[in-house]
Formats: C-alpha cells, structure tokens, sequence
C-alpha cells in the first residue's frame, strides 16, 4: 500500500468514525465505571488516565466475535510493544455468571497479557454496558446451556478518560493501528 493510499484510507476511516460517533446522538457515551478484574482486584477506569485505552466487549464462550477481535486486538499491542506504557486493553465480560476472574485471567492470556479482563454483578455490567451503549441479549438453546448476541465496537478512550472513537466491528487490523498510532503520535 502507497503512502497516498494509506492517506485516503486514514481519510475514510475517521469518515467512518466520524459518522458512528455522530450517529451515537447528543447523550454522552462512556465514563468512569468500577468493575473487578482477572486477578479479583477492584479496577476503576480512571486508573488509566494518560493512557490509551482500547475497550471492548463480549463473553469467553463466544464462538467468533470475540476471539477474533482480541486477536486483533494482541497484534496491536504485539506491534507496538515500544509504546506499551501508554496503551491498555480491556475486555469486559457480558456474562458474569460462567466468566469469572479465574476463566478470564485464563482467556485473554491465550491473546495478550496486556489486555485486562473485567467482571462484575449482573447489574454492575449491565450499567458499563449502557454507559457505552453495548447492546446485549442472552439466548437460550433448545438443548441447554445459552449464547449472548451482542454489539462488537472497540470503545478507543482518550488519556484524559475520554471517548475518542468507537471502531466499529470488522475493520481490518491495519486500520485500527492507524487510528492508535495517530491518537498516539497526537498525544506527544
């Protein structure tokens, strides 16, 4: 890819998310939130402030979604292993009830060490989901057991404790590297 074309590509991706934030309406999205994390400790997201924060969510027995966006979020963080004191990965759970901070500590250790994972009660999760407007629903299957359809964004935050960007759910690695890197390179 030519540099000009990595410049119109840069171009439509802020396009892109341009519109998704415009979209989002006037009422705010994100904020701080407390939620308990993989090794069972209390964590807050104002923690991270000065820190570019790439939040997303989802559950451990998802089948596609969210193993793949981890991935892609771990080539992020394996690529830019050099700014890794200025970037955070957080993954909240939509299901407290099967992912613990044992299964999760276990799960996003098969991605990326520096991504967090995050739990908490039901309406503990619920409330950071509608902070950030995750839609979610749990569904049961005939034979037992049940799946949770859910939104895929990656919520990008700001070192100030802001939401800067909502990626949404497909764009290829490359393009959400831009976006990083540029918030990066804006940040000093």
């Amino acid at each position: 890819m030519t540099r000009a074309d990595k410049k119109l590509w840069l171009v439509l991706l802020f396009t892109i998310l341009s519109v998704t934030m415009a979209s989002a309406g006037t009422e705010e999205i994100g904020g701080d939130f407390t939620l308990t994390d993989h090794n069972n400790d209390t964590f807050r997201l104002s923690q991270l402030q000065g820190k570019l924060v790439l939040l997303s969510f989802g559950y451990t027995y998802c089948p596609d979604i969210c193993p793949t966006e981890l991935a892609k979020l771990a080539v992020v963080f394996d690529t830019l292993k050099s700014e890794s004191d200025r970037l955070q990965g957080l993954f909240v759970s939509l299901d407290p009830a099967r992912d613990t901070p044992a299964v999760l500590r276990d799960y996003v250790g098969y991605f990326n060490r520096e991504i967090v994972a995050l739990t908490g009660s039901e309406i503990a999760v619920d409330q950071v989901a509608r902070q950030y407007r995750v839609k979610y629903q749990r569904n049961e299957k005939a034979g037992g057991g049940y799946s949770i359809d859910h939104s895929a964004n990656l919520y990008l935050i700001d070192q100030m404790g802001e939401l800067a960007a909502v990626i949404p759910y497909g764009m290829p690695v490359e393009h959400i590297m831009d976006v990083v890197r540029g918030m990066l390179s804006e940040d000093g």
